[in-house]
Parts: C-alpha cells; structure tokens; sequence
C-alpha cells in the first residue's frame, strides 16, 4: 500500500511537471517569443501621440483625446481615424523578419543614414522612435531600424505604405460630422426657398413649406448623402474673402440638429468649379470642393420629398379591409396570427385571402402628381371605381377613392382631401375578382 501512494506521488508530481514545464512553460515560452519578434512594444490601445516626419514635408503630429484623434501640426484639424488605425495596426503588428546585427554600421547601404520617413510614437511615459529605409530587393520588405540601437530589420513594407500619406490623407474630408440615426431637424434653404424637415417618432414630417408627412426614402437618401460626403479638394485652410468663393451668400445651406442638442451642424454651397462645388462647414475655416451629389440632393424640389403614399397606413395596425366596387363588394378581415379572411362575398366567406394578391397592389400604389388646386377646394372625384376602407384596431377608420376621369386615374384620401393622380396599371390592379384573392 505504501508503494502504491509513493507511485501515486511520483505520478502526480510527473503530470504537474509536464503541465507546468511542458503546456504551461510552452504558452509562456511563445509569449516570450512573440514578443522578441515584435518591432515595437507599445500596446496600441495606449498610444495617444504620433510624428511623421519625412524629407522635404512639414512634420506630421496627431494626438488623440478621448477616443478621437486630430491634427495638431502642420494644421489643426480632426484626423481621419480611418488612416490613423491603419497605421497603429501597422506598427503594432509589425514583426522582425530579419535580424542584421550592428547593422547600422551600414546604414546608408539600407538607407537608414537619411531614413524615408521618421516615425515617433508615444503612449503615456513609453515611445518608439522608428526609423524606414530602402525596401529590399524583393520589394515587399523594408530595412527598419530603432533610433539609439546598433540593430537592422527587415519587416513588411504595410508599416511603410501605412505610414507614408500626404496631408490630405490623414485629415478627415467628412463635411458634416453627425450620426444619421440621432438626427433630429433638416433644414435646407436655397435663397427665399426653404424646406424644414422634423422627425416626429420613428416618422419624418415637412413642416415647411406645407406640413405634411415626408417621404422616408427621400429624407434617408439626403441624410446617407451629407454623412458621407467628403471634401475632393482643399481650396483654401483660411479663406479671407467668403465673397471669392460664392459662399457670402451661398447658393445652398443645410443645417442638421441631432437630437437633445441645441447646436446645429451647417454646411453651405458656393459657385460652381469644374464638375464640383465649393463648399464650407461653419465651425471650420477651410473651404473646398464637393461633389455635384452634394448639390442635386439639397435642391430636389419639395414634390420629392412629400410622402407619395396613397394608403398610409401600417398592416398590422388595420383590423377590416372593404373594397366597394359596382360590380360588389370585397371585406376582409385580419386575425391575431396575421391571416386575412374573407367576410364577403357569402359564397368565400371564411376563405383565407393571401396578402400579396390586395395588400401589396394597394399599398404599392404612388401619387405621380397631386392636385393641388381640387385639394384646396375640396373637390372630390365622382362615382369612384373603387372605394377602399380600412378599419383600425382602435375603431377608427380612413377612406380612399379610386376613379377613371377620361384617360387620367385619380387617387384621392378621403380623410385630407388629397387628390392625385396614378397609374392606369395601380389602378387597373385593384380591379380583381374576390376568387383571385384567396388560396
């Protein structure tokens, strides 16, 4: 028995040496490893200051604050984070491939005597001073080498590629800097036209100049627009004459007001240069050019950013559909689970309708025009084709009409009084049989 607890002893204190020396010390040992093969040390999380130097360019100095990083030489600016992650990813990831030892004895043979781009990192009391010379013979490597240390090295020419930008690429070109989802108020204003745009809930609304609803693709698309658009060229960091450019009185001004805040974003349009046009944001000096996008967006006319819809109401907020047309009348009624069933005719009732054969030709229908002139004097086409009416779930209803008046085909709310016009084919699809609706 004592033999068998020595033995037992020995093995456990084997199986403790081979997980401590072998899995444990091996785990170690290629840390270790790892980090010897490192170019630089610095954790990048950490590093909150970056110089660029090359020859014949003014230095290049970004510092980050928070989580943003700026210019701060030759220009004060906010930087392009894009490009800055770029090359922190490119230093701190960058691997000794080759070691020449004292090989700074032959520094200009690597070109590390007058070193393409100095590169000085530092992240709170460390730094690293990197120094890029000639690429090797095979074009995907680059001689590197340590300020103050004897050493040469060779390591992918990414850290080069990423280091070696102009001005232009580490600024950052976005013109209006907000976040799309938190917007809140659009304001466009192209001389004495102005167009205000608000959102109520999850909805866009115009309130000027009408106040009705907004088309969301319409306001969406103007939004992507403005959030990625970028400066082409820079035309001047400090304009002295706003007049040279056309944006003394510009030829359009967009202001956004994200939500809970009192400040807006503002960016104006000036004369015409090229294909593109000056432009500037008001809490920045520069002035540059911008695409023509730009412009077409903030002067569409006011038609494409009214709400087109006809039916404007949700799926899942309607309990009862009536199509009343001469030949009969269609009603349908929508369950719990989303299922539409028939009520009338008597010879379907209780039949389930599929969705795609009504819903989608009625909600798909568009306004082409609308009838201002009979929405003002509340006139209402007579002796409708069809007559549509949603009942709500809260029990209210709304009401839609659709008539043939010679070779055009109207629309109108009943509810707004709104009168447009439509397509002979929206008009033609809610002419099915109620045999065509069910499955």
């Amino acid at each position: 028995m004592k033999k068998i607890l020595i033995l037992l002893v020995i093995f456990a204190g084997l199986i403790g040496f081979v997980y401590f020396y072998e899995i444990q010390g091996e785990k170690g040992r290629q840390e270790a490893k790892e980090k010897e093969e490192k170019l630089v040390s610095l954790e990048r999380d950490k590093v909150n200051e970056i110089e660029i130097r090359r020859p014949g360019s003014e230095p290049i100095l970004l510092k980050k604050s928070g989580n943003d990083w700026s210019l701060r030489k030759p220009i004060e600016t906010p930087a392009d984070s894009s490009t800055v992650d770029s090359l922190l990813s490119a230093v701190t990831s960058a691997r000794i491939d080759r070691k020449l030892e004292q090989g700074a004895k032959d520094a200009g043979k690597y070109g590390l005597s007058d070193p393409r781009i100095r590169l000085l990192l530092k992240a709170d009391k460390e730094q690293a001073n990197v120094l890029l010379g000639a690429d090797d013979f095979t074009g995907n490597q680059v001689y590197v080498q340590l300020q103050g240390k004897p050493d040469v090295y060779l390591t992918s020419d990414f850290l080069f590629t990423s280091a070696d930008k102009e001005l232009k690429d580490w600024r950052n070109r976005k013109v209006l800097l907000f976040d799309r989802n938190q917007a809140q108020n659009i304001e466009i204003n192209r001389g004495s036209d102005q167009i205000k745009l608000k959102k109520q809930g999850e909805k866009w609304v115009l309130e000027q100049p009408i106040q009705e609803t907004a088309d969301e693709g319409a306001v969406n698309s103007l939004l992507s627009t403005l959030e990625s658009a970028e400066a082409q060229k820079f035309v001047s960091e400090q304009p002295d004459d706003l007049k040279t450019y056309g944006l003394d009185q510009p030829v359009a001004t967009v202001r956004i007001r994200e939500q809970g805040k009192d400040s807006w974003k503002t960016l104006q349009l000036g004369k015409k240069e090229g294909e593109d046009y000056l432009a500037r944001n008001v809490e920045r000096t520069p002035v540059y050019t911008l695409k023509t996008e730009v412009f077409d967006k903030l002067n569409q006319k006011l038609w494409e950013f009214r709400d087109k819809s006809v039916v404007d109401v949700e799926q899942d907020r309607v309990a009862q559909l009536t199509f009343k047309r001469p030949e009969g009348e269609i009603t349908l009624k929508r369950q719990d689970d989303g299922k539409w069933i028939v009520q009338k005719p008597d010879s379907l009732k209780g039949k389930e309708a599929l969705t795609y054969k009504f819903w989608y030709p009625l909600t798909d229908i568009k306004y082409q025009s609308i009838e201002e002139a009979a929405q003002k004097a509340g006139a209402a086409p007579a002796a409708p084709a069809v007559q549509v009416t949603a009942t709500l779930k809260d029990g209210s209803r709304r009401t839609y009409e659709f008539v043939q008046d010679g070779d055009k085909y109207l629309a109108k709310k009943v509810d707004s009084k709104r009168v447009g016009s439509i397509t002979k084919e929206s008009f033609e699809a809610l002419k099915f049989k109620p045999e065509d609706v069910v499955g």
